[in-house]
């Protein structure tokens, strides 16, 4: 029998303790999470301040009327509008037929892509959506916002107009209404709507941001 004093007889346990203290992280480590951050934090304010402005003018901005309507191109496929520049012409059509300006500029020039230049198409998608091919101006020089309106605002003064509306998406009316100011041209804006794609209407507001810190920094 065995003897219950005796020690090996005895199952000796420790008991946890109740509580245990977080283990310290390594300095270093710990530097480089509040780093990481920090620039998260940054990151995501830059992105609001830019992106915001962006939405705000997109969904606000209202056309005024005006001597003539600028419509800025985009991509073509085949020899047809893309879908976003679509939307674009329409908004101009609209815009002509509801008396807002008895003319319309359309800008863009013949992408290395392209078959045809946009400023060409997109007069032909005018006249086929009832604008009088009178009333429209090809300005198919131009391979960026900047000398769409440039070029735009060229062609009012030869003409002796004052006033323009600007037609474009509504990720990219903000930036086209800053250089058009830029280049002390009276204008207003006319957002057209977005195509029905998400990841389109994503990449379209990420790209415009990008341009308008480009041109917050750059100036172009």
């Amino acid at each position: 029998m065995n003897n219950i004093n005796d020690p090996a007889s005895k199952k000796i346990r420790r008991r946890q303790p109740l509580y245990r203290s977080p283990r310290p992280e390594d300095p270093p480590m710990k530097f480089g999470k509040q780093v990481r951050n920090y620039i998260l934090l940054v990151v995501l304010l830059i992105f609001g301040a830019v992106e915001l402005p962006i939405i705000a003018i997109g969904q606000s901005a209202q056309p005024a009327p005006s001597d003539v309507i600028i419509v800025l191109g985009a991509k073509l496929i085949d020899r047809q509008p893309s879908a976003v520049l679509r939307l674009r012409l329409d908004e101009a059509a609209r815009l002509y037929q509801a008396g807002y300006a008895p003319s319309v500029i359309v800008s863009g020039a013949q992408g290395a892509d392209e078959e045809i230049s946009e400023a060409a198409a997109m007069r032909d998608y005018l006249i086929t959506h009832g604008v009088p091919p009178d009333t429209i101006i090809s300005e198919d020089g131009s391979y960026s916002t900047y000398q769409n309106l440039a070029n735009s605002r060229d062609i009012m003064q030869q003409r002796g107009h004052r006033t323009a509306i600007i037609v474009s998406s509504s990720s990219h009316i903000r930036r086209a209404l800053v250089l058009a100011r830029q280049l002390n041209m009276e204008v207003s804006g006319a957002p057209a709507p977005m195509p029905a794609n998400g990841w389109l209407t994503f990449w379209q507001y990420l790209r415009e941001g990008a341009a308008m810190m480009s041109l917050a920094v750059f100036n172009k």
